[in-house]
């Protein structure tokens, strides 16, 4: 099971056979940002682990526990690629 954020990019990035600046283009964030986050120098916000997901063509599949309800939710987390176009051209970097 994958625990850390850095696990979790290192992986997405051997499974598509990517090179750290293949997957920060493609994910629309600086090379920097790829490699602090896998030498675990930072823990991004789960925006930014989104954002790396969907540029690498994967759906992010969330599960979680409700500790006020007792129960777990799953969520499939994505988006079109007209809305990460969009997203992109919004210059928006909330997530980083």
């Amino acid at each position: 099971m994958l625990t850390t954020a850095a696990q979790i990019v290192v992986r997405i990035r051997a499974e598509r056979g990517l090179s750290m600046s293949s997957l920060a283009v493609l994910a629309g964030v600086p090379t920097s940002t790829i490699s602090r986050i896998e030498s675990g120098q930072v823990e991004p916000t789960l925006g930014m682990i989104r954002r790396i997901a969907l540029g690498a063509g994967y759906h992010l599949h969330l599960q979680y526990y409700d500790l006020f309800s007792g129960k777990l939710e799953e969520h499939v987390v994505g988006v079109s690629a007209a809305e990460r176009t969009s997203e992109a051209d919004d210059g928006d970097d909330s997530d980083r």
